[in-house]
């Protein structure tokens, strides 16, 4: 009598359990790097967001002559940007065609803002008379914390008018 009554109750073999832990795990493995993996991409655009808005800050003080007794054509500057809270960033600066020391050209984040459209010499006669080009390159370098295979600097070109940049001549 004792198996009449055990025959009609059903339920899950201890196979089917296991199988089906298995499937949950696997699947909450998957979703928690997938969040991981998230929070990483957050942060790094995070970086490049406040690594752009960092350069134009830099940019804008060569511009507005705050670097004029440090400047020199072909000069490197660098420094970090603690002033403004972000002790672990850090700037460097170049003018002219000057490259930054240690450049690596590999996978680098690069945004160019430049004037590439303007031509400074109207009179084709006077190719061989050298000019004062009224624009000078300057770029700068933000290098920020690494996080896993991303970049982890950004690197913003502009040109800026000569005299903001130097004052004016001395004559």
């Amino acid at each position: 009598m004792k198996g009449a009554r055990h025959a009609g109750r059903e339920g899950f073999t201890l196979a089917e359990v296991a199988v089906t832990i298995v499937i949950v795990g696997v699947a909450l493995v998957a979703l928690l790097q997938g969040i991981n993996t998230a929070k990483m991409t957050a942060a790094h655009t995070r970086n490049l967001k406040l690594s752009s808005e960092l350069a134009r800050l830099t940019l804008g003080r060569v511009a507005s002559g705050l670097f004029r007794d440090d400047l020199d054509v072909g000069v490197f500057l660098d420094g970090t940007y603690a002033d403004e809270g972000y002790p672990e960033f850090i700037w460097e600066l170049v003018l002219g065609d000057e490259e930054f020391p240690d450049h690596e050209d590999d996978e680098e984040v690069e945004y160019r803002d430049r004037y590439d459209s303007f031509s400074w010499n109207d009179d084709e006669d006077e190719e061989d008379d050298e000019v004062e080009e009224p624009y000078e390159t300057v770029k700068v370098r933000v290098i920020f914390p690494a996080m896993r295979e991303f970049s982890n600097e950004l690197v913003l070109e502009r040109w800026i008018p000569w005299k903001q940049v130097y004052g004016e001549d001395e004559e």
